[in-house]
C-alpha cells in the first residue's frame, strides 16, 4: 500500500511482510537462563499467543552444570498453571543444559515463529549475539523493564519509517486482543514539517490502523516536535507499555549518530519497552551499518 510519493521522507510502503503476520500456526518461544522476570516475561508471552490463537513455549535453559532445585521446579508449574487459567491456551515446558546455539536449535525444531525474551537475560545476549542474532529464523521482541509488567490498560506504538513498525503494530494489536486494552499509534513530524507532510503521516497511521483487528480500539497521534526520542519519551508516561520497531540504523552507525529507538528504551521510565525485531536474512555486514 502506497501512501505517498517518492520525494517524501514517510515510509513509502507499508505492505511489509510482517503485515501479513500472525500466519497460521503461530509458535511463540519464551526462553530463560538467568531465571530473570520468569512470570512476567511468561504472562508477556502468554498475551501475545493469546492475540494469535497460537502456542506457547517456555523454554528452561540452566547451565549445564546447575541443578534444578525443587522450588524452581514448583513455581515453573505454577507459571504454567497460572497461564493455562488465565488464558486457555497450549503451553508446553522443556528443559535443556544451555549452549551458545540452543535458541538457533530450538527454534528450527520446533518452528518456532517469534521468540520472546527478557533483555535481563544476559546470557542469550553474550558472545556477540545481540538482539538481532539471539534467535535467527524467527521474528524477536526483547523486552526491557519487564519486571514492571503487567496486563496493560493502553500501549503506545510510535510508527517509524523501517520495516519493523509493522511487526510492532502486530505485536501490540496481539497484547490488546487478550488484555482488551487499547493502541495509540504515534508519528512525530518535525516543527518545521508542511502541512503535506503531516497529512502524510496521518495516512502512514491510517494505513497501519487499516491492517489490524477491527474489535481492537486504535487511537492516531501526530505531533510537531525537534527531537521524537525525548516526545516518545514523554508520551509514553500516559501509557502502561510502549512497543517499538527495531533501529534502522546498522550498529555501527547507531553508535555514532544514536538512534530513537535506543534511546527510548534507555531513557523512558515508564512501564516496559518492547523492540521488536522482524525476521531478517541480512548479512552481518548489512547489520553493522
Amino acid at each position: 500500500m502506497s501512501i505517498n510519493s517518492g520525494d517524501r521522507p514517510w515510509p513509502q510502503v507499508v505492505g511489509h511482510e510482517d503485515l501479513d503476520w500472525p500466519a497460521d500456526d503461530q509458535r511463540i518461544l519464551v526462553p530463560f537462563c538467568d531465571a530473570v522476570n520468569e512470570r512476567e516475561t511468561s504472562l508477556l508471552g502468554a498475551n501475545i499467543t493469546f492475540g494469535v490463537d497460537g502456542e506457547l513455549y517456555l523454554l528452561y535453559a540452566p547451565d549445564s552444570d546447575g541443578a534444578t532445585s525443587s522450588d524452581e521446579l514448583r513455581d515453573e508449574a505454577e507459571q504454567k498453571m497460572e497461564i493455562r487459567d488465565r488464558f486457555s491456551i497450549p503451553v508446553t515446558q522443556t528443559q535443556l543444559s544451555y549452549s551458545r546455539g540452543l535458541l538457533d536449535s530450538f527454534v528450527d525444531s520446533h518452528s518456532i515463529t517469534t521468540t520472546v525474551v527478557d533483555r535481563d537475560e544476559t546470557r542469550f545476549f553474550s558472545r556477540g549475539r545481540d538482539e538481532t542474532t539471539v534467535a535467527k529464523g524467527c521474528h524477536t521482541v526483547v523486552g526491557t523493564r519487564m519486571d514492571r509488567f503487567e496486563s496493560p490498560s493502553s500501549i503506545l506504538v510510535p510508527v517509524a519509517r523501517g520495516p519493523h513498525s509493522g511487526l510492532a503494530t502486530r505485536i501490540a494489536e496481539a497484547i490488546a486482543r487478550a488484555a482488551d486494552c487499547w493502541i495509540e499509534l504515534f508519528h512525530v513530524v518535525p516543527e518545521d514539517a508542511t502541512e503535506r507532510e503531516e497529512v502524510d503521516a496521518r495516512n502512514l497511521l491510517d494505513a497501519y490502523d487499516y491492517r489490524l483487528d477491527d474489535g481492537v480500539d486504535v487511537d492516531h497521534h501526530v505531533v510537531r516536535a525537534s527531537d521524537p526520542a525525548n516526545e516518545i519519551i514523554d508520551h509514553s508516561g500516559y501509557h502502561d507499555m510502549t512497543i517499538v520497531g527495531a533501529p534502522e540504523k546498522g550498529k555501527l552507525r547507531r553508535f555514532l549518530f544514536g538512534s530513537t529507538t535506543d534511546e527510548v528504551r534507555q531513557d523512558s521510565e515508564s512501564g516496559p519497552v518492547l523492540t521488536v525485531h522482524r525476521k531478517t536474512d541480512e548479512s552481518v555486514l548489512s547489520r553493522l551499518f
